[in-house]
């Protein structure tokens, strides 16, 4: 499976898979002022509990560190994930009084 990568020039891009001239699994972000906002991971039914959302965050994480971007949360999954292993996130995380719930996964920022 080939994660490939998208930013566009207003700064919202995409880890994505393509499966068959399709898109099957996407985690989309928007950058601003160095913080990447992980909005949405979403993987098609049929392909679940294989670890491909894992490997796009994955991907994710490995993207933000080299770019030296904070990583605010958003989406459920990501936030999920950052919270079941704070120590290993706490370079990336960016935490505020108002933190994000998570429960803007899959909407797209304003």
């Amino acid at each position: 499976m080939n994660i490939q990568f998208k930013i566009d020039n207003l700064n919202r891009g995409s880890f994505f898979i393509i499966q068959e001239n399709r898109q099957v699994a996407e985690l989309d972000f928007e950058v601003k002022n160095g913080i990447l906002n992980a909005y949405h991971t979403g993987v098609r039914p049929e392909l679940e509990g294989q670890g491909i959302a894992g490997k796009l965050f994955d991907e994710m994480v490995k993207y933000a560190r080299e770019k030296g971007f904070k990583v605010m949360p958003t989406c459920s999954y990501i936030l999920a994930k950052f919270r079941r292993r704070p120590d290993d996130y706490a370079d990336l995380w960016y935490r505020t009084p108002d933190e994000p719930s998570g429960d803007a996964c899959g909407i797209s920022p304003k």
